[in-house]
C-alpha cells in the first residue's frame, strides 16, 4: 500500500516538472524569436548601431554603422569605444556615462568624434542605454549614432530655406520696415518699392529718430515709439508729406516683436485717400443727383398734366396721379402703353416718329378706363443715357376737353361780339337822326358799296317806319365818289321811303358829286336836291308842319 502511494506521488511530480519543462521551452522559444526580431530590427534599421559588453567593448554593429565610420565588427570586435573616440570628449562623456551606469538616468544624449577607419574625425550625436540583468548588473550596452555634420547641415539647409521664405515675403510685403529701439533709434530698414526714403539708410540707422528730424512730427512718433515697446500695445498713426509732386499720404504701424524692439510698418496710401476723396465727391455728387430726382419726382406727381415714363419695352414704368386720372384707372405701372392709344395707327405714327426725330408732338386719342375715349394734346420723347443710347420714353399729356369747352365758349363769344360788332358798325355806317317830329337825317360817310347800300335801304326803311317819318334828309357831304352802284342805292332807297308815304331830299353835293349824279340825272329824279344841310332841315321841319312836299331849292 505504501509503494502503491510512492508511486503516485513519483507520478505527480514527474507531470510537474514536464509541465515546467514545456513552459520553460516555451518561453526559450519566445526568447529566441524575440531576440530573433530584435537581431533583424538590429541589423535593418537605417540608424547606425552598436552593441557593447558590460565592460564597453564591442560586441556587434550594424550595417549602418559600418558605413558611417568604415570599421567592420572584425576590426573592432573585443575593443573598447574608447579607443576610437577623441581623447578631449571623454572628460564630457565619462560623467554621462557615469549617471547612466548608476541608474541616475535610463539614457544619454551627447554629441562627440569618433576616428573613421580612414583616420579622418567626425562630429556623431550618441544616443546610448544599458541592460541589465534579474540582478540589476549591466550585461550589455547598446548605441545610437547619428552623423552630427549631415544634421548640422541639414539643420542650416532649413534655417537658409526657411530665411529665403521669410525674405521672399518680406520682400513681397509692399510697406517700409523699420526696427526702432526703445529710445527711437534706427536699427534696421526694409526699403520698399512704392514707399520713398526721405533720407538715404547711411544718414539714419544707428541714430534715433529725433535727431535725424528735429521736427514736431518726429517727436511725436518717438513718445508712440517709447509707449508700444513698453505695454505692447500696437498702435496706428498717419502722416502726409509734401512733395513737388502733390501731397502723399503714408499710413504707419507699430508693433513690438518678441525681442523688445518696435517694428514699424510704414504704408503709401496716397492712391486710397485720393480714392476716398474721389469716393466722397462721387457721393456728394450722386446724393445731389437724387435728391434732384427726388425734386423732379415731387415736381412730376404734383403737376395737372398727366407725366409717365415708358420702358424700352413699351411698359409704364412711372405714371403720376394726373395721368392715371385722365386714364380713369390705377395703377398703370407695367402697363403696356399702346393699349391706352384709341387705335394701332397712333401707335405706328408715333414710333415712327420718335425713331427719325427722336420726338412726336400733337393730338392723341386715349382709351380711358371705360372705354370712352379722351381727346389729349401729348409730347413724346426719348430719353437717353450718358452715353446716348435709348433709356425709356418720357410723355406729357394734357386733357384737351376743358381746354376745348372753353374754346368752343370763346368761339361762341366772339360770334356773339363779331355780331354786335357788325350791328354797331352798320349802325354807325347808316345813323338815323331824328331832328324834329316826321323829319330823320341819314349821314354818309365814306364809300357806298351794293352791301352797304343793302343795309342803308334796311336802316332807312326802318327808321321812317319806327319814327313815322313825313321828311328823310340823306346827307352824302362824306361820301367821296358817287358810282352807277351809289346812285342806284340812292334811288331804291328812295322809291322805298316814298312808298311809306314819306319824301326824300338831297344834301351834301359837291362839285365833283354833281357833275357824277348828272350822268344819272334820270334815275335820281325821285331825289330832291338841297344845298345845304341846314336849309334842307328848315324846308323839312316847315313841311313836317304844313303836310306838303318838299320842293328843290
Amino acid at each position: 500500500m505504501e509503494h502503491r502511494d510512492e508511486v503516485e506521488a513519483l507520478r505527480a511530480e514527474v507531470s510537474a516538472l514536464r509541465a515546467e519543462l514545456a513552459e520553460a521551452r516555451t518561453a526559450r522559444d519566445r526568447e529566441r524569436h524575440l531576440a530573433s526580431g530584435y537581431r533583424e530590427l538590429f541589423h535593418g534599421v537605417p540608424t547606425a548601431m552598436v552593441l557593447t559588453d558590460g565592460l564597453g567593448r564591442f560586441v556587434d554593429m550594424n550595417e549602418a554603422f559600418v558605413a558611417l565610420l568604415g570599421y567592420t565588427l572584425d576590426d573592432l570586435r573585443g575593443r573598447s569605444s574608447d579607443e576610437i573616440s577623441h581623447p578631449d570628449d571623454l572628460p564630457v562623456e565619462r560623467p554621462l556615462v557615469a549617471a547612466l551606469t548608476r541608474g541616475a538616468r535610463s539614457f544619454v544624449e551627447f554629441e562627440k568624434r569618433y576616428r573613421r577607419k580612414d583616420g579622418t574625425w567626425m562630429w556623431a550625436r550618441l544616443y546610448t542605454g544599458v541592460v541589465r540583468n534579474e540582478q540589476g548588473e549591466i550585461v550589455a550596452s547598446y548605441g545610437a549614432l547619428k552623423d552630427a555634420e549631415e544634421e548640422l547641415s541639414t539643420t542650416v539647409t532649413s534655417v537658409r530655406a526657411v530665411e529665403a521664405r521669410n525674405r521672399a515675403l518680406l520682400d513681397a510685403v509692399p510697406d517700409l520696415l523699420f526696427v526702432m529701439s526703445r529710445d527711437a533709434r534706427f536699427l534696421d530698414c526694409k526699403p520698399a518699392r512704392d514707399v520713398p526714403l526721405l533720407v538715404a539708410p547711411a544718414q539714419f540707422l544707428g541714430r534715433r529718430l529725433v535727431d535725424v528730424f528735429d521736427t514736431d512730427w518726429a517727436r511725436r512718433q518717438a513718445d508712440v515709439i517709447r509707449d508700444v515697446a513698453e505695454d505692447g500695445e500696437p498702435r496706428m498713426d498717419g502722416y502726409s508729406v509734401d512733395t513737388p509732386d502733390g501731397s502723399m499720404h503714408f499710413e504707419a504701424l507699430y508693433s513690438r516683436a518678441s525681442t523688445g524692439e518696435v517694428v514699424v510698418a510704414i504704408r503709401d496710401i496716397t492712391k486710397r485717400v485720393q480714392a476716398e476723396v474721389e469716393r466722397d465727391r462721387l457721393a456728394r455728387e450722386v446724393s445731389a443727383q437724387v435728391n434732384e430726382l427726388r425734386l423732379w419726382k415731387a415736381l412730376a406727381d404734383r403737376a395737372p398734366d398727366g407725366i409717365s415714363i415708358v420702358g424700352l419695352d413699351g411698359k409704364l414704368t412711372y405714371a403720376n396721379a394726373a395721368f392715371e386720372d385722365m386714364i380713369g384707372r390705377g395703377p398703370l405701372v407695367g402697363t403696356n402703353v399702346a393699349r391706352l392709344l384709341a387705335t394701332a395707327e397712333e401707335a405706328r405714327t408715333i414710333d415712327t416718329t420718335l425713331r427719325s426725330e427722336g420726338q412726336y408732338r400733337g393730338e392723341l386719342v386715349l382709351l380711358r378706363g371705360d372705354r370712352s375715349q379722351l381727346s389729349t394734346h401729348g409730347v413724346l420723347f426719348v430719353m437717353t443715357n450718358e452715353d446716348g443710347t435709348p433709356a425709356s420714353f418720357g410723355t406729357i399729356m394734357r386733357d384737351r376737353t376743358e381746354e376745348r369747352r372753353a374754346e368752343e365758349e370763346r368761339l361762341l363769344l366772339r360770334e356773339k361780339l363779331i355780331e354786335a360788332q357788325q350791328k354797331l358798325i352798320e349802325e354807325l355806317e347808316t345813323p338815323i337822326l331824328p331832328v324834329a317830329p316826321g323829319v330823320l337825317v341819314m349821314p354818309l360817310v365814306g364809300r357806298v358799296d351794293s352791301a352797304r347800300a343793302e343795309r342803308l335801304l334796311g336802316s332807312l326803311l326802318e327808321g321812317t317806319t319806327a319814327h313815322g317819318a313825313r321828311v328823310v334828309i340823306l346827307d352824302i357831304t362824306g361820301v367821296p365818289v358817287v358810282d352807277a352802284d351809289v346812285a342806284e342805292g340812292l334811288v331804291r332807297a328812295a322809291r322805298a321811303v316814298r312808298l311809306l308815304g314819306a319824301e326824300t331830299m338831297l344834301t351834301g353835293i359837291g362839285p365833283l358829286v354833281a357833275r357824277q349824279l348828272v350822268a344819272h340825272a334820270e334815275e335820281v329824279s325821285v331825289l330832291r336836291p338841297c344845298s345845304t344841310l341846314e336849309r334842307a332841315v328848315a324846308i323839312a321841319f316847315g313841311m313836317s308842319r304844313r303836310g306838303s312836299r318838299p320842293k328843290a331849292s
